[in-house]
C-alpha cells in the first residue's frame, strides 16, 4: 500500500501510525518520495509530530524516468492534485497496489484510473475487523483525530457495520 499525506498526518498527530504496522505487518507500507519531502517540510516549519510518522521506516519509493515523464505529461491536466498524491496514484497503477488518502479528488482519479483506495473509515474498519483496535478504542482514535486534526469524521457507522 501507498499512503498519501493527508492519512499519516491524522494519524501522526495523534500518536498512532503505529496502527498501520499493527494492521499491515506483513506488508510494505510504502510512501514515494514526493510524500516524503511533504513531510519534511512540515518538520521543517515546526510539527513535530512528523518525528513519529517518520520513525515508523516507511519505504520511500522513488519514481523512475518513465514515471517521471508520466507525472510531467499529467500534472498539467490535473492541477488540483498534489504532487504527492499524483506520483503515488501513478506508482500504485504501475505496481497494482492500493492507495490510502482521504482526498476526494484523489480518490476520483483513482477511481478513473483503476486504482483502488482506502480512506481513514477504511483503516479504521480494518483495525477493527482484524481486533487491532477495538470499539471503544476507535471511538477514542475518531475523539483525538477530529480534537488534534480539527477534521470532522463521516461515515462513522460504516466502521461497525456489518462485522461479525
Amino acid at each position: 500500500m501507498i499512503f498519501d499525506t493527508d492519512i499519516l498526518s491524522m494519524l501522526g498527530k495523534i500518536g498512532r501510525t503505529d496502527l498501520l504496522r499493527k494492521l499491515f505487518p506483513e506488508m510494505s507500507v510504502i510512501i514515494t518520495f514526493e510524500v516524503y519531502n511533504e513531510l519534511l517540510r512540515a518538520k521543517e516549519v515546526g510539527y513535530e509530530f512528523v518525528n513519529g510518522i517518520l520513525e515508523q521506516g516507511f519505504k520511500v519509493i522513488h519514481l523512475d524516468p518513465d514515471l517521471i515523464k508520466e507525472y510531467e505529461q499529467k500534472k498539467e491536466e490535473l492541477k488540483e492534485i498534489h504532487t504527492g498524491e499524483l506520483t503515488s496514484i501513478l506508482l500504485c497503477k504501475r505496481k497494482g497496489m492500493a492507495f490510502v488518502t482521504n482526498d476526494g479528488k484523489a480518490k476520483r482519479f483513482c477511481e478513473e484510473n483503476g486504482v483502488e483506495w482506502l480512506d481513514i473509515i477504511d483503516i479504521l474498519r480494518l483495525c477493527y475487523r482484524k481486533h487491532v483496535l477495538d470499539k471503544r478504542e476507535i471511538e477514542n482514535v475518531i475523539r483525538d483525530i477530529e480534537e488534534k486534526d480539527r477534521t470532522r469524521i463521516t461515515r462513522k457507522g460504516e466502521i461497525f457495520a456489518d462485522v461479525v
